[in-house]
């Protein structure tokens, strides 16, 4: 009897320790990936305030005095500001449309029952698997027969073309698993199908057109290819274009360099720190049906 809780404590002390050994190596991945994800933040902030010299004579330091001049260059000289606007509208834009077009295709996915249901939602998802690169030649083709450059209206279309199956997917995933009895209730009460959608199934569905939105955004400001393919005036480039620029224009000024590079990465984590939570809820709300 002695033997076997003497046998019984030490399996007992044995899964502790292994548990802990995990728990140890598991916080420890995840503090080394940490690490390596904010230090390019970190860097390009402090660097941002400091004169060009000083981002090479101390890279990775605090600065001794502080330069917010570098911004007001990155905005004027370097043609920021207004780069900077047009990234917010074309995203903006953008957004709003494949938001908007995605979420009604995908509650007449999930919610309704027709012959080429499967088939339709197969044809929208694997249009996930078309890279953008692969059409860019033909698209620009087409383009410079009709003229078509410089137009945003296009842009957006465009983007809503490869952005819409991945919101389909998401909002679609999260619409399986709303129960049905709400929308029999609501039909009971009178209300018909774009009424449902719009005062309903959308306002439950914020979560997971958040999560799509957020994914989008991020996808859509650092686009460089299509903008460079399709945008020639210089009061039409995004901010990827005029970051591509100051750097061949300026490349001496790493202080105004850092300071635009810090400008265009404010909106996407600012995006993402409002709606943090309703990203992680859309994120796991559809991974389960129920």
């Amino acid at each position: 009897m002695i033997t076997s809780n003497f046998v019984t404590k030490k399996k007992v002390h044995t899964n502790i320790s292994k548990i802990k050994l995990n728990n140890f190596l598991k916080y420890a991945v995840m503090s080394v990936y940490l690490v390596i994800a904010i230090f390019p933040i970190y860097f390009a902030l402090i660097s941002s305030v400091k004169e060009s010299k000083d981002i090479f004579l101390s890279p990775f330091s605090l600065p001794s005095e502080l330069h917010f001049e570098n911004f007001v260059r990155a905005i004027k000289i370097g043609n920021i500001g207004i780069s900077f606007r047009n990234s917010v509208i074309l995203s903006g834009g953008s957004i709003i449309v494949i938001v908007f077009a995605g979420s009604l295709a995908a509650y007449i996915l999930a919610r309704f029952n027709f012959k080429a249901k499967n088939g339709l939602l197969v044809f929208f998802i694997s249009g996930m698997m078309i890279p953008m690169q692969s059409v860019i030649i033909p698209l620009s083709y087409v383009f410079g027969k009709f003229g078509i450059h410089n137009n945003y209206m296009v842009m957006i279309l465009l983007f809503t073309a490869f952005n819409l199956p991945i919101t389909i997917f998401i909002i679609n995933g999260f619409l399986r698993t709303i129960p049905s009895e709400i929308e029999e209730a609501a039909v009971i009460d009178g209300s018909g199908a774009f009424r449902i959608f719009s005062q309903i199934i959308f306002p439950i569905s914020l979560p997971a057109i958040s999560t799509a939105a957020i994914f989008n955004f991020i996808n859509i400001w650092n686009n460089l290819l299509f903008p460079l393919v399709f945008i020639t005036r210089r009061d039409l480039q995004v901010i990827a274009l005029a970051l591509q620029s100051f750097f061949a224009e300026r490349v001496s000024d790493y202080g105004g360099v850092m300071a635009a590079i810090v400008l265009s990465i404010l909106p996407p984590m600012i995006a993402y720190i409002f709606f943090q939570e309703k990203v992680e809820k859309g994120m796991t709300s559809g991974a389960v049906k129920g």
